[in-house]
């Protein structure tokens, strides 16, 4: 067995910590009205706030992330992603999808790497 040293530990139990507190839920199906109930809302003069705030929360995350020091910086890229990632989730989510919109598409099961 190889030892894991302090900083391995470390990041073992914050994964474990991770994993332990993550719960899955039944994930509802987005159907064609919620993506124009979204779209309004956000046409709307509330929506338009919400996503200049996104837009700007973006901003912040990415402009922080890339004046961290060299230890940190990845850690922040990632957060910075993550953030950039979950509001483009909320902005696809006014775009209907057709049945099967997020299925893997044929051949999609292939070996990439040898």
């Amino acid at each position: 067995m190889v030892p894991l040293g302090v900083g391995g530990m470390r990041k073992l139990r914050a994964i474990l910590a991770f994993v332990r507190n993550q719960t899955w839920v039944d994930e509802p199906k987005w159907l064609p009205e919620d993506a124009k109930e979204l779209t309004s809302f956000l046409q709307s003069p509330a929506g338009k706030r919400f996503s200049r705030i996104l837009l700007n929360l973006t901003l912040r995350q990415n402009s922080s992330a890339v004046q961290k020091k060299p230890d940190a910086l990845a850690g922040a890229c990632g957060y910075a992603m993550g953030f950039r990632g979950c509001v483009a989730t909320i902005e696809s989510l006014t775009t209907p999808t057709s049945p099967g919109a997020f299925d893997d598409p044929p051949g999609d099961d292939e070996q990439i790497v040898d």
